[in-house]
């Protein structure tokens, strides 16, 4: 680059427009205010939305917000690849700030492309990987540009890692964990297939895609509800909770409670019943207990299975929220931290 003062940042900021407030722009700006006074100027890449669901668009709204919270004019290019891209960054004066197009506008970022990622280097000299909420995403912006650019985390991901070591030492080494997970992503499957830990859980409560796909296993009828094609060992079955009543919701919008063998073809599981007597052993001596919560176990305007949270909450146990999501649609009571995949990915298997 002409310019060799250019730092690039790969930010976490997956939010769509009309969100001003949330734990993701926190962390970007806390981490971001320090760099301004390096002097250098500052390439922006971030991601939002998904390609292949057609939910990816231009985020302009994200460099207002930017704009506002660092007071400092962050400037927006509709390009992240290609010579238009790359004449920008070079034209870049100390103290500039540039937010890129969005990099899941194209298919090759979630692809983690190696040629993608080296034109995405081209933006900057030296790299800072921002964003604990992607930390664990294979992306091109996030993985396989490493490869191109000397390459630190930003502050607010150490801070983050730092604060999940303690919570790992305070909450989960020494008492019985419940884990709650929730959402629509294949990683909350893969976390309870592959989780060296998942044998010392004392007990699983599931919702959304992971309840689907355990009912799907052991020959429930979901009818039209989403699911994952993966069977669960029966020393994992165990320890869920299979919910006896289920909210339902059929073609037409139209919501009814059933019992959990007497779904339709035509409906889907909205949200469940949660019969706190599943917890009757966490009552009895609650600061025994800790919890991971990842996940919405319910669409965002049903409440029933948010139960299980209030019963924990009146019981004073402690534990840790993880994931976008998982905040902006639960009242939290305890730690959070804005990475649900990147949360059990670390006590999962950790990051170098």
């Amino acid at each position: 680059m002409k310019n060799r003062n250019v730092i690039l940042y790969s930010a976490g900021i997956n939010i769509d427009e009309g969100v001003t407030s949330h734990p993701r722009i926190d962390e970007e700006v806390n981490s971001l205010l320090p760099l301004l006074n390096t002097n250098k100027a500052i390439s922006l890449l971030n991601h939002q939305g998904d390609f292949k669901k057609n939910s990816a668009k231009q985020t302009p709204y994200i460099a207002q917000i930017l704009s506002q919270r660092l007071q400092r004019k962050v400037d927006y290019f509709e390009h992240c690849v290609g010579e238009e891209a790359i004449k920008r960054a070079n034209q870049m004066q100390p103290g500039d700030i540039i937010l890129f197009s969005n990099t899941r506008l194209y298919p090759e970022e979630q692809d983690n492309n190696i040629n993608f990622a080296k034109q995405l280097s081209q933006l900057g000299n030296e790299l800072i990987i921002g964003g604990f909420c992607k930390l664990h995403r294979e992306n091109a912006s996030n993985t396989a540009i490493k490869n191109f650019l000397p390459w630190s985390y930003s502050e607010g991901i150490q801070q983050e890692l730092k604060g999940l070591q303690t919570w790992r030492k305070k909450l989960f080494s020494n008492q019985k964990t419940l884990l709650i997970l929730g959402g629509n992503k294949i990683e909350k499957v893969k976390f309870l297939l592959s989780h060296k830990g998942i044998s010392s859980v004392y007990k699983i409560i599931i919702g959304g895609l992971v309840l689907n796909s355990v009912l799907k296993t052991i020959g429930i009828n979901i009818g039209r509800s989403a699911y994952f094609n993966i069977q669960f060992p029966a020393t994992l079955l165990s320890k869920i909770y299979i919910p006896r009543k289920l909210i339902v919701e059929d073609m037409e919008g139209r919501r009814n409670l059933r019992n959990f063998t007497d779904i339709k073809l035509q409906e889907k599981i909205i949200d469940f019943i949660f019969e706190k007597e599943f917890l009757n052993s966490v009552f009895l001596s609650p600061n025994d207990y800790s919890f991971f919560a990842a996940g919405p176990l319910s669409v965002a305007d049903s409440y029933y299975a948010r139960e299980c949270y209030d019963s924990l909450h009146k019981a004073g146990v402690e534990g840790l929220f993880m994931g976008g999501d998982t905040l902006t649609e639960i009242d939290t009571f305890s730690n959070t931290s804005s990475g649900g995949g990147a949360s059990l990915k670390f006590f999962s298997t950790g990051y170098q």
